[in-house]
This record gives structure tokens, sequence and C-alpha cells, in this order.
């Protein structure tokens, strides 16, 4: 197992103007373009796939419309899931990550990689409150993400706190399913991580076959106050972030 990944990040917020970009996306993206009724859900889309082969032009050197992207279901064979680099970009991995405001692509040579970007709640989302007999603080769906010993880590904290702790919970655990490729097929409350206040790192995995199973090597990544992210490299020990501008790119290439 190699000791350290190296894995590349990009932010960007989403494209204000995502068919002026679909001229980049090949026959099955621009399908999936249709299938979106909200404007932000097209941009966030658009601006994973241009951000994501202009990302890989770059490291290729190559031009960012030479790259192609492959979807693949593992489970069902549709055109949805995560994305493959293939043709002259193979052996590169990466994944896609929006939420709000932020899209994120991570690229990693030749090991499978899992990024997660999610919104802090706002104030309204959290003034909803706990599902009954849950933690003062946390909405409902949080604490779904927790296993036993993670939500009495949560409730030990302020309840000002414990939102955030739960997300920080959550983007590890999310960026780990999607290295692996599980997915939603697994639950997160089968994967045991990190507190909040230590660095990223997956413990345990818990039910069929846990104990068997490689752990990935985890980092948080440093984004705005408002978001939380993750990423998740297989086959390592540790990863090496190295964060870049998204607009400061698309503006180099496309200016």
């Amino acid at each position: 197992m190699h000791q350290e990944a190296e894995c590349h990040v990009w932010l960007q917020r989403p494209l204000t103007r995502p068919a002026s970009w679909f001229g980049l996306l090949e026959p099955a993206e621009l399908s999936r373009c249709s299938s979106y009724v909200q404007e932000l859900d097209l941009a966030r889309f658009v601006t994973g796939r241009v951000l994501a082969r202009t990302a890989l032009g770059a490291l290729l050197g190559a031009p960012p419309e030479t790259v192609r992207l492959r979807t693949r279901c593992a489970e069902c064979g549709g055109a949805h899931g995560k994305p493959e680099a293939v043709g002259a970009a193979a052996g590169w991995e990466l994944s896609i990550s929006h939420s709000g405001e932020v899209v994120a692509v991570a690229v990693v040579r030749g090991r499978a990689v899992g990024v997660d970007v999610e919104e802090f709640p706002g104030p309204s989302d959290r003034a909803r409150g706990p599902a009954p007999g849950g933690l003062a603080g946390v909405p409902a769906e949080f604490e779904l993400v927790l296993t036993d010993e993670e939500r009495t880590v949560v409730a030990a904290l302020p309840p000002r706190d414990r939102a955030r702790a739960c997300l920080t919970y959550w983007t590890r655990k999310e960026a780990v399913l999607k290295a692996t490729g599980e997915g939603l097929y697994t639950a997160m409350t089968d994967l045991g991580v990190s507190p909040p206040h230590a660095p990223a790192a997956l413990l345990r995995r818990h039910g069929p076959g846990g104990g068997t199973r490689s752990l990935p090597a985890l980092a948080d990544l440093p984004v705005d106050g408002a978001y939380h992210g993750a990423v998740a490299v297989l086959g390592a020990r540790s990863v090496a972030v190295r964060m870049h501008s998204g607009a400061e790119m698309l503006a180099e290439r496309f200016r």
C-alpha cells in the first residue's frame, strides 16, 4: 500500500449559463441535462462535468474537449453513477460532489477516490428540531448517520455545536462510500469514523465482511465555513490534498 496519495481538488460555483457549455458534453450527458427542472440542478451537473474535463485536461496537457467521461451504474447499467475517465485520461480516478453553491471535483492517479461537500443547514432548517427522543440542536436526518459511539460524542457537545459535528461525520462517511462505489447500498452506521475534533480517519467497518476490508485514507477539505467536505482514497495510508480554484482554471483555459 502506498503511504500517501496525492489528491487534487477543484472548487467552483455553479456556472451561470450552463447551456453555453453544452458543447463540452457527450450525448448521454446532454440527455441527463434535459431531465433537470431547476436551473440550479442543471448548473451544478454541467459545472461538475466541465470542471472534471478541464481538470483532467490540465493534468494531461490536453484540451478539455478531448477528455472522455463514461458513466455506468454498476447495479443496473444505466447512464448514472460515478463518472469514469476513459481514453487518454484512463488511469485517473475522479469524483464529483455538489451542495448549495459549491461544486467539487477530486482527481487521483490510479486510486479510487470519493469526495463529498455538504452545506451547513441554515437557521430555519436547524429550527425544525430533532426527532422525538433525538438530540437537541440536531436535525432529525443528521442523527441517521451516527453509530451509538458517535452519538455519545455528539451528545457531549454543546447543542450549538452538534449539527456541525454531525455534518463532519456525514461528509467523511459519504466520501468513503463514494470511493468504494457502495453509495446508498451501505448504511452510514456501518462505518465508524474519527470524532470531529480529530483528524479524519475511517476507524472501522461494521456489518458482514467489515473486518476483512482495507480502510481508505480520509482527509477533510478546507472549504468555506458554510460547508464541510472530505475526500477518501482507496489503497493509501494518508491523503495529501492539493486545493485549486475552478474559477481560475476555467478562466485560463477558456479565455
